[in-house]
């Protein structure tokens, strides 16, 4: 297992690599204390039949978080220079959340550079309040200020929260362990957390995934817990109808985390479609 950083542009990227053959890519949701290992219980089944490059987005876990306003653009352009600059050759890439928008967006732009695409619980409704832009962008300043709006963001990632951020992620409670607890509480009070986070409730992160699915070209998986919240598993019937090569696979007895709580089952999932390009319009039940 190696850990690198990949000097990007706008400040370092850290990533986490493991195992032999082509390459999977896997990008973690976007909330205060998120990091790779979101994928703990993923990372090393897969990386027995794939390189894995399980990175830290911008702004998360050990990467660098600039005071910058961060936005879908950003993230897209952060994954297309990744795969570009240090994966160097077409991939198939796992995704979770919001996370899904921005590799759709960079599976368009450069199709070229993806091969597969496995989107778990995506998320395709404003995460901003329906408020007017400028609204939004005294929102932003607010919450990012380092005098004003630190305060309001400490509360928020204190282990109390970051405990109901976390049940409201898994159907069994008992997957909310001590140690997700505090471990995502100790990365979102490292320097910079509030920025994203400023971004996120201001809606500069929000992506439209519905106008960009259709346009996506290569075999995408929908993996969806069926007890997922607040994307509820209603929403992936009417991604699935949106996709050209697709399969959706629902869950039993999960969440929105279903990387975490059924990882056998989702491993063998991503294995599974990654190894064997499955495009058949399909859904089932696991």
């Amino acid at each position: 297992m190696a850990t690198e950083f990949y000097e990007w542009k706008f400040g370092d990227v850290y990533y986490l690599k493991r195992g032999w053959g082509e390459p999977i890519v896997l990008l973690h949701n976007i909330y205060p204390g998120a990091s790779h290992e979101e994928f703990e219980h993923n990372i090393a089944e897969l990386a027995r039949h794939f390189t894995v490059y399980a990175v830290d987005m911008l702004g998360f876990g050990q990467s660098d978080a600039p005071h910058l306003r961060y936005t879908g653009n950003l993230y897209a352009s952060l994954i297309h220079d990744f795969l570009v600059d240090v994966v160097g050759q077409p991939a198939n890439i796992v995704a979770a959340g919001l996370t899904c928008s921005y590799v759709a967006d960079v599976a368009v732009w450069r199709h070229e550079l993806v091969k597969s695409i496995a989107m778990i619980c995506p998320r395709s409704e404003p995460i901003g309040l329906d408020s007017p832009r400028w609204i939004a962008a005294i929102r932003h300043f607010l919450i990012s200020s380092p005098t004003l709006g630190h305060g309001m963001y400490e509360t928020l990632s204190t282990g109390f929260e970051v405990d109901a951020f976390l049940r409201g992620c898994f159907h069994n409670p008992r997957n909310v362990t001590r140690q997700k607890i505090d471990r995502l509480a100790a990365n979102a009070s490292h320097p910079g957390g509030a920025y994203p986070y400023a971004s996120l409730v201001s809606g500069y992160l929000d992506s439209p995934l519905m106008k960009t699915l259709p346009h996506v070209s290569m075999p995408t998986l929908l993996i969806w817990g069926r007890e997922a919240k607040p994307t509820p598993v209603e929403h992936s019937v009417r991604l699935a109808s949106m996709l050209r090569k697709g399969q959706l696979h629902v869950v039993e007895q999960a969440g929105a985390w279903v990387h975490d709580e059924q990882s056998k089952i989702v491993n063998k999932l991503l294995c599974d479609f990654a190894l064997n390009r499955g495009a058949g319009a399909q859904i089932a039940t696991a």
